[in-house]
């Protein structure tokens, strides 16, 4: 206890004294001519970037996290996304450089939207106190002034994004998207096979009775008579089914016949539900999610390099086929390097990254049961479709920072860094931030 204590004393120590010197904006660590920015703006994107990774679901709060190694080169988790953080103060501190070059000023409107919404945070986290504010925002290395600092260096990141490439990046031309997409982007499917289902109706040899819908004049939906496949309690025929086997029948009361056996594209499954209206939920047996494993393994290995294939797999296995048809079409989308709120897709993300096109990879599922991911080819213009649209909201915004940073790639040169400055922190002395 003491140890600790002693600790966060020092931590508390050091940041204080980061924030010391140039007035209350912290020690300058980066130049590049008239730009300059402090360690403690530094120590506000590590925070950040603590944040994104926390919100994928990342263990950032534990202390082997950090020490894992996230490559052969011996380099840390933190060591890597401390540099990677750096490495992007470079380059927004090279494309200021452009910004100054241009004759560019932030307008009076900025700065005003800016101090307004600090104002606001003084009221609503502050609770009326600039100094209450500061002893929030010193967990992230910041302060009130450090935070506007920050906040003036993106407005004028956007400012020149706008000037150079048009609102929301209009100047950019589709076969230049359509460049940044090829290079940038990659796709996959995914099908899973849960371990629960929704309890329903089985026939006698315990697969789903299927029932066909009918509508009434008055708008209503009915289900009529069962299209089961039950060998027990059926009827033998003289027909068979479009698999080629025999197809039974069950006889009404009248002496009439039922309706035909399994007809799963037509039928619909009968679900039971609880007091409540909702799905009664059975689990799969120990034994029974090691045959569905079997029975991914066997897809994966059919489908390697077969896409087509996989995709009939995937409509008549998957127990998630509806996500898909609704939000991936055609497929999931994914840019290099890119970030998601949804821990799932961080990983579907990270995993298809890993795949050359046509590889599958079987993952597990943090709710139980496995995915099965595939990459798949590109497919030309993906960006500008509609069924696609959920995973390119922010293509634009990623579209202008590539070109911004191939634009600024000499400007690179004009960078200065106070290396033992910045090799002061690292991403673990800052807590994870969501909101500032």
């Amino acid at each position: 206890m003491k140890k600790t204590l002693l600790s966060a004393l020092l931590l508390v120590l050091v940041l204080s004294l980061l924030l010391t010197g140039c007035a209350s904006h912290g020690k300058t660590m980066i130049t590049a001519g008239d730009t300059e920015i402090s360690v403690n703006v530094f120590q506000l994107y590590l925070s950040r970037m603590k944040g994104t990774l926390a919100g994928t679901g990342e263990n950032v709060g534990s202390a082997d996290y950090w020490k894992q190694y996230v490559n052969l080169d011996g380099q840390t988790y933190s060591e890597y996304y401390t540099q990677k953080v750096l490495d992007g103060l470079r380059q927004i501190s090279a494309a200021l450089c452009l910004y100054d070059e241009l004759g560019l000023e932030i307008t009076s409107e900025a700065e005003d939207a800016i101090d307004l919404w600090i104002e606001a945070l003084v009221e609503q986290v502050g609770e009326g106190s600039e100094t209450k504010l500061n002893s929030v925002l010193s967990a992230y290395g910041a302060n009130v002034t450090v935070l506007r600092d920050a906040c003036i260096i993106e407005a004028k990141l956007d400012q020149l994004k706008t000037y150079l490439y048009g609102e929301n990046g209009a100047l950019i031309s589709a076969t230049a998207k359509e460049e940044f997409y090829q290079q940038s982007y990659y796709r996959g499917y995914q099908m899973l096979l849960a371990n629960y289902y929704f309890d329903h109706e089985l026939d006698g040899d315990g697969k789903p009775v299927y029932y066909v819908t009918k509508t009434a004049s008055d708008g209503t939906v009915s289900l009529t008579d069962k299209i089961a496949y039950d060998s027990k309690n059926g009827v033998a025929t003289d027909q068979k089914d479009k698999n080629g086997d025999t197809v039974y029948r069950h006889k009404n009361e009248d002496g009439s016949w039922g309706l035909i056996a399994y007809d799963e594209e037509n039928g619909g499954i009968k679900y039971f539900f609880d007091e409540k209206g909702e799905n009664i939920v059975k689990y799969y047996t120990k034994a029974e999610m090691e045959k569905r494993y079997e029975v991914l393994e066997q897809i994966a290995k059919e489908c390697k390099g077969n896409e087509k294939l996989f995709l009939e797999y995937m409509e008549k296995f998957s127990d998630n086929t509806e996500f898909n048809k609704k939000f991936a079409p055609n497929g999931l989308y994914f840019s290099v390097g890119g970030y998601t709120g949804d821990s799932v897709f961080q990983t579907f993300s990270g995993e298809l990254a890993k795949l050359e096109v046509g590889e599958l990879v079987i993952l597990p599922n943090a709710d139980g049961g496995y995915y099965l991911l595939m990459r798949a080819e590109l497919d030309a213009g993906a960006w500008n479709v509609e069924a696609n649209s959920r995973w390119f909201k922010n293509m634009p915004e990623l579209a202008m920072e590539y070109m911004l940073q191939k634009k600024t790639e000499d400007y690179l040169s004009k960078v200065v860094v106070d290396a033992a400055l910045a090799g002061s922190v690292d991403i673990t002395m800052v807590a994870a931030n969501n909101y500032y």
